[in-house]
């Protein structure tokens, strides 16, 4: 039989020739429980073990942080190739994928910020439901001064043949950056140990997870609208916001207003160049679920450096969390718009009338959405026709919001007079003069 230790507290205790053992008596009693020498030294033992070597808490840290897989994934993928760095979270992500392909068939995530948009022709309302209108719009808006009510952009589309592909930015580099530096970490313990299995798994993880931005998916269902479209849209928050698009489409840019609706693949119809592309995603889906799962097994094998593979992980993981949340030029949502001119008011049903000047429509299709509990009478009147009251009543209470109208530059008067056309109504003429300013 072992042989073992115990510690005990004496149950009478002097202090200064006191006997004051009542005060002692629940340290007595905790004390007393005997907790053997032998169990104390194997736990002190296990916590020094997981600290040399932490491949139990590798293989946690694997299952979770999904959601910040799927969102870097949804900011950078859309080209043949998509620099997406390996990191903690990607077994869970490649399970939570596996449920969505098989059930409404979709990898993009559902937007995180809140848009809709309003067709100017019809004035019809749609809530958004594309992660790249919703982001589209989110990076779009930029502080304003507290006393600015309205801020209304107006841009065209450009270039028909770079729709739907989006540019490279900082934040696409940074991926293949991580990746270097990542597999640069993993080779370390090779040189000082002979040590080789850091340097295979993080090579394999980084290969299936480029594999996973590959999938040609996400290009088909992040852009999965009609294309060259004439239509003239506005995205906004809606009533609340202090900011707007107006995006003239020009008969080159994305239908907007189609992809709003974010139709699952599932129930969309696929055009001859991806009939297989739905099918293709479930296959490789589960194959590579099957993979992570046998990546994970094999992280678990671990017994040396695996803080090289800890360090490899949390980079990525870096990585993966700043593209994830950052702010992106517009042209890397694959929308590609040049900016025309701006309306910024302090009051914002002026911001509105100024608009619908220039933009027959277009600030009428807004009116609703943000004064859904109706207009005053000399507001009423002016969009009626009758202009008179309201613009005396705004020349003399805010004469500075007239001269806010300012000069316009030749881009801005062809932007005006192709949405006249467009539009079906009469467009005065403004003639641009050659600094820019109104003849």
């Amino acid at each position: 039989m072992q042989s073992r230790t115990y510690f005990a507290l004496s149950p009478m205790m002097l202090i200064r020739g006191a006997r004051v053992a009542p005060l002692f008596f629940f340290a007595d009693v905790v004390l007393c429980s005997a907790i053997p020498m032998q169990k104390r030294d194997s736990t002190s033992q296990a916590i020094q073990d997981t600290w040399q070597n932490p491949s139990d808490t590798l293989s946690i840290l694997l299952i979770i942080g999904g959601d910040v897989v799927l969102k870097a994934l949804a900011q950078l993928a859309g080209r043949p190739f998509t620099p997406i760095a390996f990191s903690f979270g990607w077994v869970s992500y490649s399970f939570n994928a596996l449920m969505n392909v098989f059930g409404d068939g979709r990898l993009v995530p559902p937007p995180d910020y809140p848009a809709m948009i309003i067709n100017a022709q019809n004035g019809y309302k749609r809530d958004n439901k594309s992660w790249v209108i919703g982001r589209l719009l989110r990076d779009f808006q930029k502080p304003l001064r507290d006393r600015v009510g309205m801020n209304i952009t107006i841009f065209e589309a450009v270039d028909a043949n770079r729709a739907g592909k989006p540019s490279v930015d900082m934040w696409w580099y940074s991926g293949l950056l991580t990746i270097l530096v990542q597999l640069g970490v993993a080779v370390i313990p090779c040189a000082l140990h002979k040590n080789w299995s850091i340097l295979f798994i993080t090579g394999a993880g980084t290969l299936l997870a480029l594999a996973t931005g590959a999938l040609p998916q996400w290009r088909t269902e992040k852009w999965a609208c009609r294309r060259k479209t004439k239509k003239v849209l506005s995205v906004t928050g809606g009533n609340g916001t202090r900011y707007a698009m107006v995006i003239l489409g020009r008969g080159v840019g994305l239908d907007l207003e189609d992809l709003a609706a974010a139709e699952p693949p599932r129930m969309r119809r696929h055009g001859e160049d991806d009939t297989c592309t739905f099918l293709f995603t479930q296959v490789a889906c589960l194959a590579l679920a099957a993979l992570w799962i046998v990546f994970l097994i094999t992280v678990t094998a671990l017994k040396e450096d695996t803080w090289y593979l800890l360090g490899v992980g949390c980079l990525g993981m870096v990585q993966n969390v700043l593209v994830a949340g950052t702010e992106r030029h517009i042209s890397t949502s694959g929308i590609h718009l040049e900016k025309v001119e701006e309306y910024q008011q302090e009051e914002v049903m002026d911001a509105l009338m100024d608009l619908e000047e220039d933009y027959p429509k277009v600030g009428q299709s807004l009116v609703s959405e943000l004064f859904p509990s109706g207009l005053y009478e000399a507001e009423t009147q002016w969009w009626a026709g009758k202009k008179e009251g309201y613009e005396k009543v705004r020349e003399e209470t805010r004469p500075g919001s007239l001269a806010r109208r300012g000069p316009v530059t030749d881009r801005a008067a062809k932007a005006r007079q192709y949405h006249a056309e467009i539009m079906g109504v009469t467009e005065k003429k403004v003639l641009p003069s050659a600094d820019g300013g109104n003849l």
